[in-house]
């Protein structure tokens, strides 16, 4: 896999599992929070991390490392843009101003998450391909 796989399925299960919380939360009634946001985005940041790692038989080095976090927080980072401009429009309170400090506030905190997050998932892949030796010998 390639890192712009990584980057591809980032973008995909970013979208796809914030659709699909958002419609869920809206049939059950029940009001999304930044909790649960943070929790699909380190479930998105996860997968395409790990699932790297499994085909490759090892983990990103450290230029690669770089440009899947800076690539995920790229992708964030617009996401949030088109999201959060998206509802400050629809709600007929679109402001520059408002909508920087909330992109760069949420920037922040989503940033750290997915530097965190990337550099966990090498470390879950270590133990994963430890165990897995372990039970073939």
């Amino acid at each position: 896999m390639s890192i712009s796989g990584v980057l591809w399925r980032f973008l995909g299960a970013y979208v796809a599992l914030l659709i699909v919380v958002t419609v869920a939360f809206q049939l059950l009634g029940v009001t999304s929070n930044s909790g649960v946001n943070v929790g699909i985005l380190i479930g998105a940041v996860l997968w395409p991390c790990m699932a790297f790692g499994t085909k490759n038989k090892r983990y990103f080095t450290a230029p690669e490392k770089k440009k899947v976090v800076w690539g995920m927080i790229g992708i964030n980072l617009a996401l949030q843009l088109l999201v959060g401009g998206g509802a400050m429009a629809a709600q007929g309170k679109l402001s520059a101003g408002a909508l920087a400090i909330a992109l760069l506030l949420v920037g922040v905190l989503h940033s750290l998450a997915i530097a965190y997050f990337v550099r966990l998932g090498g470390k879950l892949l270590e133990k994963q391909l430890q165990k897995e030796a372990a039970a073939a010998d």
